[in-house]
């Protein structure tokens, strides 16, 4: 055997077996000097998982979450990762809770227990948060949530975290907006409905909803509940409010109960006041996507539209690349998640140390604006002794020509509200 094939093999060894290269004497540390790129420090991985529902019925708000939690996380990295922690680089568990929530805690407490994940992002359902976030309040890991349910933080929790606004609040939001629009038109509803299937967060919605109507001398007629992904025809329903009179309808839905809901009204020829969601189906590209013309003029009291980012430089470079990437505009969910990830990311940078409890204590002291760093695209985050984020506000956004238009508040409305909605005889 060659000198030259000898020293090769002992490289090779050695830089396999970096232990055993620390005993070799004075002839081994030159070798360790002219090779330096072998000893050199590897950035620090900082595992943060993702558990949402990438299939089923929370496809359409789970898929967004993780593709705008990925693409920031990338983004970070590149840039050198948690600067303060050596250019540590965060390394993302994505995991598909299939839109169950006895699988969102069994993944939960999997990503904790096997991947040692120093934090959660999820789980874009409030019933998958529920029980997730019951799994990691119990290993003192803290969960950051794009979810709104008020539910979620009204059980003293310490380790929960939630970006958005609480259902309740986008609820008065919608119920404000239409209160207006009825005294600047003066014309009043002859009755109201609610309408919302039986999960946490919609029945959230609604009974923030419901407290709201009473304050407005409105007839309410009827408050309809129903199994969400179990009504396969809703004709029967809407037949009963079209013939009792209503003709103003507040919705919380899932997309796809959202855009069954809206076919049958036209099928029904039943026109509306307005009909107003309460951060629901209509964000969803899925509802414009499928129904088309027909989910003009839909109005959903929400977080966040892509207009909210367009003309600021700092935040329109991550809205930019998450359109080029995914070939879509960030909707509300997604908008959440990648504020989750600003939130994260501040405080990592904050964090005395890389353990579950500093990076809570450094969550609890967060005080962002928004656009304090490139992934807060929301409206600020502070958190209060629940974990509700206080900086959290509403607007109301309106289907026209296919595009989410805000039109509440005046503030920072960009077009002009069309109340009441056409006749869908009028429609062309």
């Amino acid at each position: 055997m060659s000198n030259e094939t000898k020293q090769g093999r002992r490289q090779a060894y050695e830089i396999n077996h970096p232990r055993r290269r620390l005993m070799i004497g004075a002839g081994g540390l030159a070798a360790v000097a002219a090779f330096p790129a072998i000893v050199r420090a590897q950035p620090r991985k900082i595992p943060i998982a993702v558990v949402v529902g990438l299939t089923g019925r929370a496809g359409p708000w789970g898929i967004p979450v993780n593709d705008a939690v990925r693409l920031a996380v990338e983004q970070i990295n590149a840039s050198g990762g948690i600067k303060s922690k050596g250019g540590a680089q965060i390394e993302l568990i994505s995991v598909d809770h299939q839109s169950n929530p006895q699988m969102a805690g069994t993944q939960t407490e999997r990503v904790i227990q096997v991947n040692n994940v120093l934090a959660v992002i999820g789980n874009a359902t409030s019933g998958a948060t529920m029980v997730g976030s019951a799994v990691s309040e119990k290993a003192r890991t803290p969960m950051i949530s794009t979810d709104l349910g008020d539910s979620l933080t009204n059980r003293g929790m310490k380790y929960f975290f939630r970006i958005g606004a609480r259902a309740s609040h986008l609820a008065g939001t919608a119920v404000d907006f239409s209160e207006k629009m009825i005294q600047a038109t003066s014309v009043k509803p002859r009755k109201v409905a609610t309408m919302a299937d039986d999960s946490t967060f919609s029945q959230d919605a609604i009974q923030g909803a419901l407290a709201r109507l009473k304050q407005t001398g409105w007839d309410l007629q009827e408050n309809v509940s129903f199994p969400a992904g179990k009504v396969s025809d809703f004709m029967p329903i809407l037949q009963r409010l079209k013939l009792s009179g209503v003709d103003l309808i507040f919705h919380a839905l899932f997309a796809p109960d959202g855009i069954q809901v809206m076919r049958a009204m036209k099928t029904l020829n039943y026109d509306l006041m307005a009909s107003v969601h309460v951060a629901g189906a209509p964000y969803t590209p899925e509802y414009v996507e499928n129904l088309k013309k027909d989910a003009n003029f839909v109005t959903d009291a929400v977080g966040f539209v892509p207009e909210l980012v367009a003309k600021n430089p700092l935040l329109a470079g991550y809205s930019d690349a998450y359109k080029a990437k995914y070939k879509r505009d960030l909707d509300d969910q997604a908008s959440l998640a990648v504020t989750c990830v600003g939130a994260l990311y501040d405080a990592l940078e904050r964090a005395s140390d890389l353990s579950r409890e500093a990076l809570t204590e450094a969550l609890r002291a967060t005080d962002l604006e928004a656009g304090g760093n490139p992934y807060v695209l929301r409206d600020g985050i502070k958190f209060d002794e629940r974990g509700d984020n206080i900086k959290a506000k509403g607007l109301v956004m309106q289907l026209l020509d296919g595009q989410q238009r805000i039109v509440y508040p005046d503030g920072i409305a960009t077009a002009k509200p069309v109340w009441p909605m056409p006749a869908w005889s009028a429609r062309t």
